[in-house]
C-alpha cells in the first residue's frame, strides 16, 4: 500500500487566494517531510470555492519546495487544453521536480467549464482521446506532424520528460467501461466520491482486465480518494467535527456539484452530530482516532483491492493546524497500521 493526499483546493469564497496557497503549500511540505508517497491536485474553473484553475503553475511551486513526494493532477481537463502545449508543461514540470510527475487525464466532470469557453461538451471524448495520443507522441522528443481529427499540428517538437517514455498516467472516475479502458491502455485508476459497495464494479473490472494483460505496466495503480479527519481519539474527532459542521453546515464536505447550492446555515449541536454520523455512514468522510481510521481504510482497501489511499484532509472550516495534524497522524500512525492489516 501507498499513501498520499488529494487536494481539490476547496475554500470559502472570502478566503484570499494567497492565504489558501500558503496554507496548502505548507501542508504539502509537511507531507513530503513525513514520507507520504503522492500529492494530487484537481483542476477547477469558474467557481469561487476553488483555487487551482492552472494546476501546472501550482505544481511548479510545489516542485521547488519538496524533494521526494510525487506530484500530479487528478485530473487535467484535457478538452480545455491544447495537448501539444500541455505536453510541454508536463515535460517541464517533470524536469523541475526531478522526475516526480504523475499525470491525471479527464473529460471534465463539469460540462459548464467547457461551455464557458465555447467548447461543445459532446466533443469532449474525442478531444480527450486524441489529446492523450498526441501527448504521448510528443513526449518521444522527436519532431512530428499531427494530422488528426480534433487537432491538426505541424512541425512539433517537445523536449522529452525525465521519466521515459513519459510520466505515469492516471484517470479519475467510477465508470466500469472507463476502468477497463484504463487497464488496457496503461493508466492507473482513481475512484471515489461513492460508498465502497458502489465502487466494487469499476475496481473489479480494472483488476480483472489487468490480469488479462500480458504486459501490464508495473506502475499501474488502483487508488481511492476520501475525505479524512484524524484526532487523538474517536471522541475528540467526533466533538471537533461536530463543531465544524455547526459552523459550516453542509459545506463541510460538499462536492463541487453541491457546493454552489449549499446554504451556509448554522446547525444545532444535535443536528450537527447527526450530519457527522451521516457523512461517515455514507463514507463521504473517514473520521476518528488513528486506530479507527486505520481499520476503516484497511477494510476498504481489502474490499476494493487498492494499491493507494489518497486522503483529502482539507475539510471546510478546518484550520491549517488541524489539517497538518491529520497529515501527521495519517503518515506516522495510520499508514503503518494499514500496511500491517492489509
Amino acid at each position: 500500500m501507498q499513501f498520499g493526499l488529494f487536494d481539490i483546493m476547496q475554500v470559502l469564497p472570502d478566503v484570499p487566494s494567497g492565504q489558501a496557497y500558503a496554507e496548502h503549500l505548507r501542508a504539502v511540505e509537511v507531507a513530503d517531510q513525513l514520507g507520504l508517497d503522492y500529492y494530487f491536485v484537481a483542476e477547477r474553473h469558474y467557481m469561487p470555492h476553488y483555487r487551482t484553475p492552472t494546476p501546472s503553475v501550482w505544481l511548479g511551486a510545489l516542485a521547488a519546495r519538496t524533494t521526494r513526494i510525487r506530484l500530479g493532477t487528478l485530473a487535467y481537463t484535457i478538452p480545455l487544453h491544447n495537448p501539444a502545449r500541455l505536453a510541454e508543461e508536463v515535460s517541464m514540470l517533470d524536469h523541475l521536480s526531478r522526475g516526480r510527475m504523475e499525470v491525471g487525464v479527464g473529460l471534465g466532470h463539469r460540462p459548464e467549464e467547457l461551455v464557458a469557453l465555447g467548447i461543445d461538451p459532446n466533443r469532449r471524448q474525442l478531444l480527450m482521446m486524441e489529446g492523450i495520443v498526441l501527448m504521448q507522441r510528443a513526449w518521444r522528443g522527436e519532431p512530428f506532424d499531427h494530422p488528426g481529427t480534433a487537432y491538426r499540428f505541424q512541425g512539433l517538437y517537445v523536449d522529452p520528460p525525465v521519466q521515459r517514455p513519459h510520466p505515469p498516467l492516471w484517470y479519475a472516475g467510477n465508470d466500469p467501461m472507463a476502468a477497463q479502458w484504463c487497464a488496457n491502455n496503461g493508466l492507473s485508476l482513481a475512484v471515489g466520491f461513492q460508498p465502497a459497495d458502489q465502487l466494487l464494479g469499476p475496481c473489479a473490472v480494472y483488476r480483472a482486465t489487468l490480469k488479462k494483460q500480458q504486459e501490464a505496466k508495473p506502475s499501474q495503480r488502483l487508488a481511492l480518494m476520501r475525505h479524512l479527519y484524524i484526532a487523538e481519539n474517536d471522541a475528540a474527532a467526533e466533538e471537533e467535527m461536530t463543531r465544524d459542521v455547526m459552523a459550516a453546515g453542509e459545506a463541510f464536505a460538499a462536492s463541487p456539484r453541491q457546493i454552489a447550492q449549499v446554504q451556509k446555515t448554522r446547525m444545532t449541536r444535535g443536528e450537527a452530530r447527526q450530519a457527522v454520523a451521516r457523512l461517515k455512514e455514507r463514507q463521504v468522510v473517514i473520521g476518528g482516532g488513528p486506530e479507527t481510521c486505520a481499520r476503516v481504510i484497511a477494510e476498504t482497501a481489502r474490499t476494493l483491492m487498492l494499491d493507494v489511499f489518497l486522503a483529502n484532509p482539507w475539510l471546510t472550516s478546518v484550520e491549517p493546524e488541524r489539517v497538518e495534524r491529520t497529515i501527521r497522524l495519517f503518515a506516522t500512525e495510520v499508514a503503518p497500521r494499514v500496511k500491517e492489516m492489509v
